[in-house]
């Protein structure tokens, strides 16, 4: 999942960059972090992310109801305004969905080959099923 993270630039060389994960803000949980150097920054946040996923799902949050509203959303929330800087950040949370099943499905050999070819050559990918469910979860999440 592509989540929108927004930076505080630090004003003093004793201050560190702040994050902020919008899209994991409800009334009951906010998503923070830091970083001292901003190449720390997309694994410190990668790290919050994670550690929030665990606390809303051992809370019983139904994490597929999470929706990321974008940066053009976000840049003008009053509650955000600190951000001087916007990324995204991708994350796979397939894992915070629960058991994982088996299933049988037919598929065309011409988009197995390409979806093999995908995992192949992209290390964001673990195996084939991994990428069908990255693949599933984005379709899902784009659509209401």
């Amino acid at each position: 999942m592509l989540f929108t993270v927004g930076v505080e630039t630090p004003k003093k060389d004793n201050e560190a960059f702040g994050m902020v994960v919008p899209a994991l803000f409800t009334e009951s949980y906010s998503c923070f972090s830091a970083a001292d150097n901003i190449e720390d920054i997309v694994p410190m946040v990668t790290d919050a992310i994670h550690s929030m996923l665990e606390v809303m799902l051992d809370d019983g949050f139904d994490i597929s109801t999470i929706k990321d509203k974008g940066f053009t959303h976000y840049k003008t929330d009053p509650e955000f305004e600190f951000c001087d800087t916007w990324l995204l950040v991708d994350v796979d949370i397939t894992a915070y969905f629960g058991k994982r099943q088996r299933i049988n499905i037919t598929l065309p050999q011409h988009l197995l080959d390409r979806i093999d070819q995908r995992v192949s050559t992209n290390p964001n990918y673990k195996d084939r099923s991994h990428f069908l469910a990255v693949a599933s979860q984005k379709e899902l999440s784009s659509s209401v």
